[in-house]
């Protein structure tokens, strides 16, 4: 399996904006530093409340306004700036991992729209995605014109009473964020580099590597390995049956 064009461009981007890329297993937290505008702040026993009480004390406007919920990590964006809250009781692979996660969030959900909408209407529309002005008659044309989605950015923490993701467009901006998390910490061609071919008997292998080379915690790094080494599937076509003859 090889990462999407998407993922690869993003990472990429991230890591050049870095000035290099981190040896493994990553932290990320420098190369974060250098790159974006964004701050990462450990709390422990993270929940939701606790997220919120620590923007009222700074008067920072962007509190989830959820149930409160334990949590390992989220990112609060506003105004073209970014916080990252993670659970400081968690292990440090899965304080890694979820670092790439929220930081895969905040580059694919949160900036990339904001650059869409600044190269297509110009810089005053991010106006309009941080809430503070509905968007203008010719920006709506324009943004219809050129397929850019244009409005007030809403959070993806929604979950069930049992913590479970009940919305498709979440659903699947949490498997984007864990798709460019797993390239962000250990790009494909990195984790396969010494494999040719590969069969179900190798997803072992490429698991327990996901955990001692490159840090993941194990339930990352047992998905990550099944995008890697895909399960074969059982039977065999009309064609394949004829080329083995």
């Amino acid at each position: 399996m090889s990462a999407s064009l998407w993922v690869i461009e993003t990472a990429e981007r991230f890591w050049e904006a870095a000035g290099e890329e981190e040896p493994f297993p990553r932290d990320l937290r420098r190369a974060v530093a250098y790159a974006l505008p964004l701050t990462v702040v450990t709390l422990p026993r993270l929940r939701v409340h606790a997220v919120d009480a620590w923007l009222r004390r700074r008067a920072i406007h962007g509190s989830p306004n959820l149930a409160d919920r334990a949590l390992h990590a989220c990112l609060v964006a506003r105004s073209g700036h970014g916080i990252i809250f993670i659970d400081g009781t968690d292990s440090k692979a899965e304080q890694r991992f979820s670092l790439a996660h929220e930081l895969a969030h905040f580059l694919r959900d949160y900036l990339q729209p904001r650059r869409l909408v600044a190269e297509h209407l110009g810089e005053a529309a991010l106006e309009v995605l941080d809430g503070q002005r509905p968007p203008r008659p010719e920006e709506q044309i324009h943004a219809l014109l050129s397929h850019t989605r244009l409005g007030f950015h809403v959070h993806l923490m929604a979950r069930t009473e049992t913590g479970l993701v009940d919305d498709r467009v979440v659903d699947q901006a949490e498997r984007d964020a864990d798709l460019l998390a797993f390239e962000l910490l250990a790009p494909a061609r990195c984790v396969l580099r010494d494999s040719s071919t590969l069969t179900d008997d190798d997803r072992e292998q490429v698991r327990q590597r996901l955990q001692t080379r490159f840090g993941f915690p194990a339930e990352p790094a047992e998905r990550y390995a099944r995008l890697l080494v895909p399960e074969r599937q059982v039977g065999s076509s009309f064609l394949e049956r004829l080329r083995r003859h």
